[in-house]
């Protein structure tokens, strides 16, 4: 018969597969001799919810903790080469030692990750929206660069009669920016987000450009 030693007291369990782990499992955390204590045991957080506090035992995720790294960039505007600087590495390494810093490249997936469930869940409001959508924009050109930029609103309410906005297109606009250009870009974008039919109005800044003709 299959038998189990502990690496602690070296008692004799069974190891046979159709007996299971859990037996073995019960019998590491009741070991006399092991001295071996739960790292969550140790680390203790203080949370606050509805205004009462509430001490909980800390237990480390990488996946988590590469998440909220990749929405600090997202708020912050922080380049993404942040994840290579030294002193970045040992603010981290003092704070949670066990955690495995990133690539540039890995946290860059994870924002474009991030970027499309986000933008699922958009499609998904925009598509069981029973009513009409507005859109605004927002047209301005980089003084350093001449280059120009657009961004694209919608507006909507939804079934409990609260007004939601979203921005739908920051787009890059080639040169030059006339009327013919921009409008193509906001039909593309109503086409991507497939809201081309359900379009109520369409408001545009006093740039001389956005004059449309038909």
């Amino acid at each position: 018969m299959d038998k189990a030693i502990c690496n602690y007291c070296k008692k004799s369990l069974s190891g046979q597969s159709k007996h299971g782990t859990t037996h073995l499992r019960e019998h590491f955390k009741i070991c006399p001799r092991r001295t071996v204590s739960d790292i969550r045991q140790k680390l203790l957080i203080k949370e606050q919810n509805k205004g009462e506090f509430a001490i909980k035992g800390f237990q480390f995720d990488q996946e988590t903790s590469r998440s909220i790294l990749a929405e600090m960039i997202i708020l912050h505007e922080y380049p993404l080469a942040i994840v290579e600087h030294h002193g970045f590495h040992k603010l981290l390494a003092s704070l949670r030692p066990l955690f495995k810093v990133p690539s540039r490249n890995t946290i860059k997936n994870d924002i474009l990750k991030m970027y499309d469930y986000e933008k699922t869940k958009v499609l998904s409001l925009l598509e069981s929206n029973k009513g009409r959508i507005a859109l605004t924009t927002d047209m301005w050109t980089a003084s350093n660069q001449r280059k120009g930029f657009l961004a694209l609103t919608g507006h909507f309410i939804d079934d409990n009669w609260t007004l939601q906005g979203r921005i739908l297109r920051f787009a890059y606009v080639r040169s030059p920016h006339t009327s013919e250009v921009l409008a193509n870009v906001i039909v593309k974008s109503m086409m991507d987000w497939n809201i081309d039919r359900k379009i109520s109005t369409i408001t545009v800044d006093n740039c001389s450009t956005n004059f449309f003709h038909d």
